[in-house]
């Protein structure tokens, strides 16, 4: 004690108290862990009294780590409890793994006294490698008081894989007892017996293995498929065939993949030259079963899949299209599509279309980078069904980027077009954006943006209305009629918008054509707050777009409408006045009759031009007897608009007064020549009578006269112009043959109707008015025409005017080589041979042209003989 006393009195003062504060730490973790000891201890009791109550609390206090650590203290309080608190606390589990990273013989002891159900397995697996392990498992198995011990063990493994060559010379004394357990209800036994059995060269283990291929769980089937061996185990003496038959089975019927999949992989190991497949044979289920295991390096495996993918039923196309895509065929068929063989084209197409059918289109993926014309075309017939809408922005970025659609040819077209339907249809977001970008690129090209234009869709307009914008206010913008189409699709409140903006902004900042196309795409939109300020802008349009356009405007509100139009002719507004005038008779609504005849006297002579036609055309031709007094309107052209419309609407009355504004000699020449210009449009023979008799007098109006006359190219005047004609004198003779001459190629056809008619007393006159034209001699050169539809028209033409020049041309074609030519010379010749045509007869017989007499003569003889056909 004094030595003791010695020593700690040479320490210095510091120290002593760190040793001593070292101490009682040390102390106190002793003393703590002791009372952790016990509590752990205590709860242990409390668990193996009460373990349903007290075990939730237990995990809660006690994380699994810890309980592992404390896992001999847990044996020993379950030995003197007899509770099995390591189950309790499934702790069997935890153990097994530890056992398997490093097997201990203490973890092994108890695993098997306390959890043999989770580590029989993993101590079986280490006795096929250890023999100490393997000695202690065979002591627990020959202690153990189950009736199928092996079982226990096969269970505790759930399927899992070993070695079972080793498990065989581990059980080579219990091989009774495993051929048992493949009669086990419990597929984890079986399996586990057959995995021994397959090594077991034993006639019984060989047919027990057979019997295993129908065996009702997949991963047995499997085993055996992928591990049987016909050295070891066939029982009969065609065991190859068996075999060869039962896996050829079991690959087109067996339900589950992972055995049809075993069964072709040894199919192709063992029997690859003897293996064939014959679909014809094959129902859809084992169709399928075969696609599904389809190799992806057999081109024979390939052409059966493509034979597939061209039938009609879906479930089988979609098994060849997946397998196929896989394998990168229908990638091939899509990027080895060229225009050179159209014929191969179009059978890739239909293969690439029956894929997407079934909803197969990863080969789309291939768009991106693709410079093949005919790959992207597949790809435009393609989108616009169906597939991956993301693949239509590269599409068109493809086929924008590389100006294919500029090349004018038909597959080029049909590319463009294909792939603008594709973004109408189906097309993003950003494939919109392209499309809006192309109509500024192609806006110079009025074929591509005639196609752009009708392909753009509603949904895009927000970034479409900005470029349309800038096409509508472009007075040189050609496509006029297609914007106006694409309008009326966009969303009205933008496009009405635009427009209002154009009509407010007027001539100062926009063209007159602007104006007008924004006034019509305004109407377009039928919105009756917008009709005032299209009636207040309808002096914008020609005449006859204001007309059209006025009807569009009468089908809005009619209340609204009416009290518009009202509104407007009351106003101080010539312009507008006259414009709504002269375009309310297209509406058919008579309602302003009264305020359009107020309108004949009104200030401005445009206003009152517009009103004698708008009563015209509203069928108020009466009304033009009232205003006879307007031929002396001090507006020239007031004059000469009434003496036009008198002379074509106005009654006999009318056309009585008008003859004498034309024989009043202190009539203006405006007015005179409007009056004469009037007859041309008139539709009675009394105002044709009155022309003649103005060309009859040696005036300054005879060419005015004989324009105005060869106006009247109907059946009715022309009958009256030659009536006149058969008593004219030498000079109204030549001035009417000038009025003929001047009516051309319309004239002639109706006075060859009138000569088909056979008028006699209209017949000779005819003729002659078409000698004098020229007309004969014409279709006489046409009868050495190298058309022989044309020789036989003009032989025809001839026929009917039956004059001894149009006999003389028919005869010169008496021999043409036409039988149709020929058979029209004949009917015209029939006629010589009558009493009309006997005077004819006798000139031509006599006809100083030798060539003439001697085809007459020739001719003559034939149509007798009836062989000139």
């Amino acid at each position: 004690m004094d030595r003791i006393l010695e020593m700690f009195s040479s320490f210095s003062l510091p120290l002593l108290i760190a040793v001593a504060g070292a101490a009682v730490i040390v102390i106190f973790l002793l003393v703590r862990a002791g009372i952790g000891r016990k509590h752990f201890q205590r709860a242990l009791s409390s668990l193996a009294a009460e373990p349903d109550l007290e075990l939730p609390l237990f995990l809660h206090n006690y994380p699994m780590e810890k309980v592992l650590r404390k896992s001999r203290t847990i044996v020993e309080i379950s030995r003197r409890s007899g509770q099995n608190l390591p189950e309790i606390l499934g702790l069997g589990e935890h153990w097994s793994r530890l056992y398997g990273q490093k097997a201990k013989g203490k973890l092994e002891q108890w695993i098997l006294e306390f959890s043999p159900d989770q580590g029989l397995f993993p101590i079986f697996l280490r006795s096929l490698d250890h023999k100490k392990a393997a000695d202690v498992l065979m002591g627990y198995l020959e202690s153990s008081h189950d009736f199928l011990k092996l079982r226990r063990i096969a269970l505790a493994g759930k399927g899992a894989a070993f070695d079972g060559a080793r498990g065989l010379k581990l059980f080579a004394d219990r091989m009774d007892e495993v051929r048992e357990m493949t009669g086990d209800p419990e597929w984890a036994a079986r399996f586990f017996a057959i995995n021994i059995l397959l090594h077991d060269e034993e006639e019984r283990s060989a047919r027990a293995v057979w019997e295993s291929f129908s065996d009702p769980h997949a991963l047995v089937r499997a085993t055996v498929v992928r591990d049987i061996d016909l050295n070891a185990h066939s029982f009969d003496e065609d065991g190859e065939s068996q075999l060869y038959t039962t896996l050829s089975s079991l690959l087109l019927n067996d339900p589950v993949f992972e055995v049809r999949k075993a069964a072709k992989e040894r199919l192709m190991k063992d029997f690859q030259e003897q293996y064939s497949v014959k679909l014809d044979n094959l129902n859809n289920e084992q169709i399928l079963h075969v696609i599904q295991l389809l190799s992806p390096d057999s081109e024979e495996d390939q052409d059966l899949a493509l034979s597939v993918l061209g039938k009609e039923d879906l479930e089988l196309r979609q098994a060849a299209a997946y397998y196929l895509q896989g394998c990168g065929v229908l990638d091939r068929l899509f990027n080895e599509s060229y225009m050179n063989d159209l014929q191969q084209l179009e059978r890739n197409y239909d293969l690439l279309n029956k894929s997407l059918e079934v909803n197969v289109c990863d080969f789309l993926k291939g768009i991106r980078g693709n410079h093949n014309r005919g790959s992207l075309l597949l790809a435009s017939r393609l989108l616009k069904k169906a597939g991956p809408r993301d693949s239509i922005v590269n599409l068109a970025d493809r086929v924008f980027a590389q100006e294919i659609s500029r090349k004018e040819d038909v597959s080029a077209a049909e590319l463009y077009e294909n792939t603008l339907a594709c973004i109408r249809e189906r097309g993003t977001d950003e494939a919109l954006g392209q499309l809006s970008r192309e109509l500024v690129e192609v806006k110079d090209n009025e074929g591509l943006l005639k196609k752009l234009l009708q392909a753009l869709p509603e949904r895009g307009a927000y970034l479409f209305m900005p470029v349309l914008g800038e096409f509508l206010c472009n007075p040189d913008f050609a496509l006029k009629d297609e914007l106006r189409e694409v309008m009326k699709n966009m969303p009205p409140s933008d496009v009405q918008n635009r427009a209002m903006e154009i009509l407010r902004g007027g001539r100062d900042r926009y063209s007159h054509s602007v104006r007008i196309l924004a006034l019509m795409i305004l109407g377009d939109m039928k919105r009756d707050s917008c009709l005032q300020i299209l009636l207040e802008n309808l002096p914008v349009l020609p005449l006859e777009e204001a007309r059209e356009f006025t009807v569009l405007l009468s089908s809005y509100s009619e209340d609204l409408f009416n009290e518009r139009v009202r509104s407007i002719l009351a106003s101080v507004d010539a312009r507008s006045r006259a414009a709504l005038i002269a375009a309310l008779p297209v509406t058919g609504k008579k309602t302003f009759i009264k305020e359009i005849r107020e309108s004949l006297d009104d200030v401005n002579p445009e206003v009152r031009i517009a009103s004698i036609w708008s009563l015209i055309e509203y069928g108020e031709s009466r009304e033009l007897s009232r205003c006879m007094g307007m031929l002396r309107d001090p507006i020239p052209r007031v004059r000469c608009e009434l003496a036009r419309a008198m002379g074509a609407y106005g009654s006999a009355a009318v056309l009585k007064e008008l003859e004498g504004v034309l024989r009043d000699e202190n009539e203006v020449e405006s007015v005179v020549r409007s009056v004469i210009e009037g007859l041309s449009e008139a539709e009675n023979s009394e105002s044709v009578e009155m022309l003649v008799r103005k060309l009859a007098e040696e005036d300054d109006y005879r060419r005015d006269c004989i324009r105005a006359l060869s106006r009247r190219k109907d059946k009715k005047s022309i009958r009256t112009i030659i009536e006149l004609f058969k008593d004219a004198g030498p000079r109204l003779r030549e001035d009417l043959s000038s009025v003929f001459k001047m009516m051309g190629y319309e004239g002639e056809q109706t006075m060859l109707a009138l000569l088909k008619e056979d008028i006699p007393s209209l017949q000779r006159y005819i003729a002659e008015v078409l000698e004098s034209t020229g007309f004969v001699e014409t279709h006489i050169r046409k009868l050495k025409h190298r058309d022989s539809a044309v020789r036989r028209e003009s032989a025809s033409f001839l026929a009917a005017i039956r004059t001894r020049s149009a006999f003389r041309g028919i005869v010169l074609a008496a021999r043409d080589p036409n039988r149709e030519v020929r058979v029209e010379v004949a009917k015209a010749l029939e006629i010589l041979n009558s009493e009309d045509g006997k005077d004819i007869l006798k000139e031509l017989e006599n006809d100083p042209d030798r060539k003439v007499r001697k085809y007459t003569f020739w001719a003559l003889e034939r149509v007798r003989t009836k062989s000139l056909d």
